[in-house]
């Protein structure tokens, strides 16, 4: 049937140790958090560990995965909390090689990130905010849905917001944006369906009941174009939702409303839906929780089009100065809605869920440990696979 628009992203830094995970919610132009200064630090870090990717059919044309590996990797982050342009900046890089070989596969694997967030009070009325981020990487993406939901090799990724606030009155405020995301595969396979660029432009209309409260209209262009296949369309969102602030440390945003779907192939209409929610609790637990609903771009090939939901949790606990935990969960449900001639309706499931531990030996040197499990099930048994991932590793900032 139909999927949800990858205007999701999460503007982290994700460095060397941990799996990496997902991006975030900026279909509700979640802004980076800048509350708290980070003073530039350098981090590297080294390890290993063991991954078990099995696909349910021998003839996917893709490789299994049964190996012990080694990572390694060094990243920066840098915050200025300044209370007139606030602005952060990070950047990693890391590589994975496999011990056994796979066949019809790489061994060696790498990851890069680059993310910049910028704001600035132009005055006590007018604010701009803009939000970047670049990705080179290989595995599937949960919460953004850019990527597909198989391993077809390293890609890059990238996103870039501009948004233009300004205060009409002590309650009545607007927010103008344009949004350009795309994503390229370095396997021409892949990337003839996969490969395109979506440019969004957004209108919002804030009425603040109270200083925590926010009542928001907001409507939505979206333009996506393929570099080859003939799978453009357009989107047009109306939306209504709430912002609201609970407390310093907890806040949300709701949108929810129909999206107009018009393809090279079809024309349909169905609900939108987003949410977003952050906690952090006397700076020891974060928690941040995401959903939406809606039409999807990724993995459409001969379908004429795909609605999705996804949500996710993930979490972060100090429990000692010394020790924490992580986790995470992500799920998508996915209709995929046939040709009527080459292909039929689809529907899949994919559930990824994650645990981790750090534990700091020294004042700048932390080991670290994680377990993944993957499963998508589908229809469609050639996109069937599992897979289990364990990490030990160690780093070091300064």
């Amino acid at each position: 049937m139909r999927a949800l628009p990858a205007i999701l992203i999460i503007t982290g830094t994700a460095l060397i140790g941990h799996d990496a995970t997902a991006q975030g919610l900026l279909g509700i132009q979640n802004q980076a958090d800048f509350r708290h200064a980070q003073p530039i630090t350098f981090t590297v870090g080294a390890g290993g560990g063991y991954d078990r990717l099995n696909y349910r059919a021998d003839s996917s044309g893709l490789a299994d995965i049964d190996s012990f590996y080694i990572q390694g990797g060094a990243g920066v982050l840098y915050a200025d909390a300044d209370k007139r342009t606030p602005w952060s900046v990070g950047a990693d890089f890391g590589v994975l090689n496999y011990l056994d070989d796979t066949p019809g596969a790489d061994s060696t694997f790498y990851n890069a990130r680059v993310v910049l967030n910028l704001a600035h009070q132009a005055s006590q009325r007018l604010k701009i905010a803009n939000n970047f981020y670049l990705t080179y990487e290989v595995e599937p993406d949960y919460a953004i849905g850019a990527s597909t939901g198989l391993r077809n090799g390293q890609y890059f990724y990238g996103y870039e917001s501009f948004a233009v606030s300004y205060a009409w009155s002590e309650r009545l405020s607007t927010t103008t944006s344009y949004t350009l995301d795309g994503i390229r595969y370095e396997d021409g396979e892949v990337g003839r369906f996969e490969d395109r660029l979506s440019h969004v432009i957004a209108q919002q209309f804030g009425y603040a009941l109270n200083r925590r409260t926010k009542l928001v209209a907001e409507y939505r262009y979206r333009i996506t174009d393929y570099d080859t296949a003939t799978n453009d369309y357009t989107s047009h969102y109306i939306l209504t939702g709430i912002d609201q602030a609970w407390s310093e440390r907890t806040t949300g945003s709701l949108r929810a409303g129909v999206e107009l779907y018009q393809s090279d192939r079809v024309g349909e209409t169905a609900p939108y839906f987003e949410i977003g929610v952050d906690h952090a609790t006397s700076r020891k637990t974060n928690v941040h929780f995401y959903g939406a609903v809606g039409f999807d771009g990724a993995e459409l090939g001969d379908y004429d089009s795909r609605y999705a939901y996804r949500s996710g949790v993930t979490a972060t606990h100090r429990v000692t100065d010394r020790f924490s935990v992580n986790g995470g969960l992500h799920y998508v449900y996915s209709d995929y809605e046939g040709n009527g001639t080459t292909t039929t309706n689809v529907s899949e499931q994919q559930v990824n869920a994650s645990a981790g531990l750090a534990y700091r030996l020294w004042n700048s040197v932390s080991m670290d440990a994680a377990y993944s499990y993957t499963l998508l099930s589908s229809d469609d048994a050639v996109r069937e696979y599992n897979r289990n991932r364990v990490s030990l590793g160690l780093s070091a900032q300064f």
